[in-house]
């Protein structure tokens, strides 16, 4: 069983955008439980918690969750990227690129691996 951090691009502008992207890692990281793998898709948990924050400003949002993040990639194997539009410009991304090849660890975006999720 694969151990996968599964990251996408989050802020944005329009709040239907982000709703996408929301909606986007929920189906990528769906396809990978069903394939008999397991995932942490950090927007999938964070999505819901930032709309509930009452004493967290949009901006201070990543600063936030870097830390929460940190404790689940030291759990994971590798990292997989959805790479929708901006995520080579997402500085949380960026951290866990860095994070994952520091360690070794396979980084991969999901256009390029999604073949190997087949539902079990």
């Amino acid at each position: 069983m694969r151990k996968i951090f599964l990251a996408c691009p989050y802020s944005h502008a329009d709040a239907n955008v982000v709703n996408q992207r929301f909606e986007a890692c929920n189906q990528v990281a769906a396809a990978i439980i069903e394939s008999g793998n397991a995932v942490f898709s950090q927007v999938t948990m964070s999505h819901p918690i930032n709309l509930a924050f009452q004493h967290t400003e949009k901006s201070e949002v990543g600063k936030r969750w870097a830390p929460v993040d940190a404790l689940f990639m030291d759990a994971m194997e590798e990292l997989i990227i959805i790479d929708l539009p901006g995520w080579d410009k997402s500085v949380g991304i960026q951290r866990e690129i860095a994070f994952f090849k520091q360690r070794g660890q396979r980084v991969s975006l999901w256009s390029e691996s999604q073949n190997e999720f087949v539902n079990s």
